[in-house]
């Protein structure tokens, strides 16, 4: 009996359970239901105001937040639990930036390296195929709790400081350094907006959730970036670039960018302004980055008949994918574009410091006179106004004007029963190893008739004994009267012209050695000029006024002859 009653008791007791659970859900069902009044009454208020009934707009939100404020709060959620399975609670979320060729050594072979991690630490470690748009690294999120994400970063940057000490010991791998930790809500957050939508099975407007990514959010604000209409550039790496055709087998292009519409206009200013490389430019980078895997072409035909001849000439950039090209274009004009900037207040200042000596001035050339140990009242400079490396360097209109002022001299002079000289010299590199700032500068140099007619022969003497006696070019080359076309752009050389007539170059290999002064000192020994064998840089300048007085005396025996007076 008393067992009958204990389990009596018992089922008493079940059924008071029971009761409990009707009664729980007995009082869940008003909540719910104020909830969803509250929610109609919502949907309404804001179908009045987008009709423009502001009256009964105002009274539906009042019963709307009436009807919210009557809701009992809700149930406090139920919490996680805690450890286990690699992170699948709701932890902390982070992510930390890994520079792109270390992604390999981190997943492993078919992904042992992270899942051991992710053993390890407890924590769930995933790799995110897109890099980091700022850094172009790699984005790798932790997520679990903080403890375990600590642990997952740890044993991360142990693996890269593993990598970086067999790079040091001459093996392979990269790393070694703090890892940049972010969170990833501050890195992209996201919005959730409460927007109308349409439901098309009742007619009515509801209003819905609806989750807004940032870029999104922030072009809405009108906070959009620069590239806003513009097709998002891609991170992929280029296929590989069909170069035959399929059919026949016959070559269709050479290199990837051979279709890229390029301009004959924008080809001749990149060309102009230096900032594209030719392909032997191309082919000296890429031997260099091959080093001792670069083993060359097995025959002459090779280099171009083959498609591993021919991306060795081929820019690095066009095998990288379009974003980190079009970053590394920007990195490369803007660089281009500082480098200019400074060489056009080198020549502003240039010009500035010897606008006192100017005789003419075209638009793009001066003719001043030479201060620095002149010899003879009439020598002279030619130089430009803007930055240009050299004669064979310059921009058509600058050699036009040059050449324009070389012929007024040659018949001043030749009025006066002189011939002229010209001289030119270029040197790729300053005296401390730098790419050389300097500016063309043409010296006219006037002779005798007697000392003109022995200068040609003279001048090649000097030449054929100048410089080194072994070298890669020839000793001397006949320009012609015109260095243009006989010496390319790049190169070293030393010029002289005679009257226009007939020339010399020679191209400087060994710019240390060089005598900076050879062609002063071949006219001044020709000549047998009074200060010879004196270096230029320990002459002294002549007196500003003495100067100002050859200007004007100057000025005006060549203003018959001056062809910048048709300008004006």
């Amino acid at each position: 009996a008393a067992g009958g009653a204990a389990a009596g008791g018992g089922g008493g007791g079940a059924g008071a359970g029971g009761g409990g659970g009707s009664a729980q859900s007995a009082q869940s069902a008003p909540a719910a239901q104020v909830e969803v009044d509250a929610n109609k009454l919502a949907a309404k208020a804001l179908r009045a105001k987008m009709r423009g009934d502001t009256a009964e707009y105002e009274r539906l939100q009042a019963q709307a937040d009436a009807a919210a404020a009557a809701a009992p709060p809700a149930p406090p959620p139920a919490a996680a639990p805690s450890g286990g399975g690699g992170g699948g609670g709701r932890g902390t979320n982070v992510e930390v930036l890994v520079p792109e060729g270390s992604v390999g050594m981190l997943i492993g072979k078919g992904g042992s390296t992270i899942l051991a991690m992710e053993k390890e630490s407890q924590a769930r470690i995933r790799l995110l195929s897109e890099p980091d748009a700022e850094t172009g690294e790699r984005i790798v999120l932790l997520r679990g709790e903080e403890d375990a994400v600590d642990r997952a970063q740890a044993l991360i940057e142990e693996r890269l400081s593993e990598a970086a000490e067999r790079e040091a010991r001459g093996g392979k791998g990269r790393g070694g350094k703090k890892l940049k930790r972010r969170r990833p809500d501050r890195a992209r957050p996201a919005a959730v907006e409460m927007v109308p939508e349409f439901d098309a099975a009742t007619g009515q407007l509801k209003v819905v959730e609806r989750r807004v990514e940032a870029s999104e959010a922030a072009g809405g604000r009108g906070g959009g970036s620069e590239s806003d209409g513009e097709e998002a550039l891609s991170t992929r790496r280029p296929k590989r670039v069909q170069r035959f055709d399929k059919g026949s087998g016959e070559r269709t292009k050479y290199f990837r960018d051979d279709d890229a519409g390029a301009s004959l206009s924008s080809l001749y200013e990149e060309a102009r302004r230096g900032a594209g490389k030719t392909i032997d430019d191309h082919y000296a980078d890429n031997v260099a980055r091959a080093g001792r895997k670069y083993k060359g072409p097995a025959s002459a035909d090779d280099e171009y008949d083959n498609d591993g001849g021919v991306e060795m000439h081929e820019s690095r950039l066009s095998r990288k994918s379009d974003a980190k090209r079009k970053q590394a274009e920007a990195s490369q004009q803007a660089a281009a574009e500082r480098r200019q900037g400074a060489l056009e207040q080198t020549a502003e200042k240039r010009f500035n410091e010897r606008k006192h000596l100017v005789v003419a001035l075209g638009e793009h050339v001066y003719l001043r006179l030479q201060d620095k140990a002149p010899i003879g009242l009439g020598h002279c400079v030619i130089e430009p106004i803007e930055h240009v490396p050299s004669h064979v360097e310059a921009a058509e209109e600058v050699a036009t004007e040059a050449r324009n002022f070389q012929k007024c001299l040659v018949r001043m002079f030749a009025a006066r029963g002189a011939q002229l000289v010209f001289l030119e010299q270029h040197l790729r590199l300053g005296s401390a190893g730098l790419p050389s700032r300097d500016t063309m500068a043409i010296e006219c140099i006037p002779l005798p008739a007697r000392d003109a007619a022995a200068a040609p022969g003279y001048f090649k003497k000097a030449i054929l004994e100048c410089d080194e006696e072994w070298s890669q070019h020839k000793k001397i080359y006949d320009t012609g009267g015109c260095v243009r076309g006989t010496v390319p752009a790049g190169f070293s050389y030393f010029a002289v012209s005679f009257a226009l007539q007939a020339g010399y170059a020679h191209v400087v290999e060994n710019e240390a050695e060089w005598n900076t002064d050879f062609g002063r000192e071949t006219v001044e020994g020709l000549i047998e000029f009074d200060g010879a064998g004196i270096p230029l840089k320990r002459r002294p300048p002549l007196p500003f006024e003495e100067m100002r007085s050859r200007v004007v005396d100057f000025g005006k025996a060549f203003e018959p002859y001056d062809w910048t007076q048709q300008l004006s």
